[in-house]
């Protein structure tokens, strides 16, 4: 799940409803969508270098309609989407979190979003399927990320059929695919110096109308690699108050592969710690007690730096925290690695433009 929020207009021309019917088919919808207003797609990881530096990376790009008009546009340079895209970097070693943030509508040389297979690009920034594997690139501020990640488990439908429901409103629903487990190897750039890197990834593809119900003040979303080779990825939706609503949800898959859908009564996360921003002066969650009784879960996720906040005034004008964690034990074990991300938190740029 996502950050990208927008207002409905009604179904007409472009944009279509959902059907829940619809069987979803790879690579085909590793694609854009071009009757669905928002999509996005998103990848998650955590590296290390062979001297022992430890990494996390987030890139995020999205695509969001601005024009309902189904007809083919008259000129390449004829704006009918936006693309959105987020780059960001944790060091741990350094104790250093920086992350970057573009703007483009669709056009020669800008960005795009290819349908039929999986090929989206924001200047520079680049994520595309070639022979059943992503390949990954970016670059900002003399650091350069590429990375080749290699599925070890097949494409993961979240809900039935793919079909995530957000709200009680009859639009409040996505179509939701995740890669849990990608085995990444690739190079990382800083400062000068280019090393080997290697580690796990998360990839995620959401499609939609953008809309998660009006009464959605934001989300808690983690998405957990655990050593025994499980994955387990939910969010919490925030109602009023800030409790979870009904609609929250969550994916388990085994080591096998196959998965189990988690309701939000399967899962329960209790906060014991918090963190205030210096930038936005927002109040985040800075760890959690997660519990799934059914998958006989009680796990400890710590984030590896307290600050790793993204205020992106200038794209998806959305604060949110997107971090890189540890998953332990209750007793401090490792149990594996996880990425949290939590909207909502900062007033009304909790959710930006996109509400």
């Amino acid at each position: 799940m996502k950050h990208l929020v927008l207002a409905l207009l009604l179904f007409t021309g472009r944009f279509k409803a959902l059907d829940p019917d619809q069987k979803i088919s790879f690579p085909k919808d590793d694609g854009a969508h071009e009757d669905a207003r928002v999509e996005w797609w998103y990848v998650t990881g955590q590296l290390e270098t062979a001297s022992g530096k430890r990494l996390g990376y987030q890139l995020t790009f999205f695509r969001t309609g601005v024009t309902e008009d189904a007809a083919p546009r008259a000129s390449a340079f004829a704006a009918r989407d936006l693309h959105l895209a987020h780059f960001a970097r944790t060091d741990v070693s350094k104790g250093t979190f920086r992350f970057a943030e573009r703007l483009h509508r669709d056009g020669p040389g800008a960005a795009y979003a290819r349908t039929g297979r999986l090929d989206v690009a924001n200047e520079d920034w680049r994520l595309e399927e070639l022979g059943g594997k992503l390949v990954l690139s970016a670059r900002d501020g003399g650091d350069e990320l590429s990375l080749l990640l290699s599925p070890e488990k097949p494409p993961v439908l979240n809900g039935p059929n793919g079909i995530s429901r957000k709200g009680p409103e009859p639009d409040a629903v996505s179509r939701y695919v995740s890669r849990t487990r990608l085995s990444s190897a690739g190079w990382w750039t800083s400062a000068g110096t280019t090393e080997a890197v290697t580690g796990l990834s998360w990839f995620d593809h959401e499609w939609g109308s953008g809309s998660i119900g009006k009464e959605t003040q934001g989300w808690d979303w983690f998405a957990l690699h655990l050593l025994d080779g499980r994955d387990l990825m939910f969010y919490r939706l925030r109602g009023a108050g800030g409790n979870g609503t009904p609609f929250s949800s969550g994916t388990l898959v085994e080591k096998d592969g196959t998965s189990v859908s988690l309701g939000a009564a399967d899962f329960a996360i209790e906060e014991t710690a918090r963190w205030k921003s210096p930038r936005s002066g927002a109040t985040y969650p800075a760890r959690w007690t997660l519990r799934v009784p059914k998958a006989a879960l009680a796990l400890d996720v710590v984030p590896v730096l307290p600050d790793q906040e993204l205020v992106t005034e200038r794209s998806t004008r959305v604060t949110y925290w997107e971090g890189a964690c540890d998953v332990k034990t209750p007793a401090g074990a490792p149990a594996g690695r996880a990425y949290v991300e939590l909207t909502g938190y900062a007033g009304a740029g909790g959710l930006g433009l996109f509400r």
